[in-house]
């Protein structure tokens, strides 16, 4: 019987310490992408062209989305004989992917969260 009761009572504590974890607040914008207002992280749900370097539902930071937007503005470029300078002069800088993150992500009010609509 004492087994059974350890038993029990490990189970109860196990799923109580599992649920009050903390949970992250995500906002839906426009049904096409997300914001995570926890941890400053944007995804996109599906493919849209004018993201086409995101991958669909793989969470992005400030510093990964500029690197996949650098990479993606870099293939053309890959096997040519240019000089770092010149390719910065026309390739995405961490400004130009801020200012690209913050217009997909400015409708969201972390401080009051909620799903955007049409």
């Amino acid at each position: 019987m004492t087994d059974i009761k350890k038993i029990y009572l490990s189970l109860i504590l196990i799923t109580s310490i599992t649920s009050c974890g903390p949970s992250d607040v995500i906002v839906n914008i426009y049904g096409v992408s997300e914001y995570n207002c926890s941890t400053g992280e944007y995804r996109i749900l599906k493919p849209m062209p004018m993201l086409s370097f995101l991958k669909p539902k793989k969470w992005y930071t400030r510093e990964e989305f500029h690197e996949a937007n650098y990479k993606d503005a870099l293939k053309p470029y890959k096997d040519l004989a240019m000089s770092e300078e010149t390719l910065s002069k026309f390739l995405p800088t961490i400004g130009l992917s801020n200012e690209i993150f913050n217009e997909f992500t400015m409708p969201v009010d972390c401080e009051n969260p909620k799903d955007i609509k049409f």
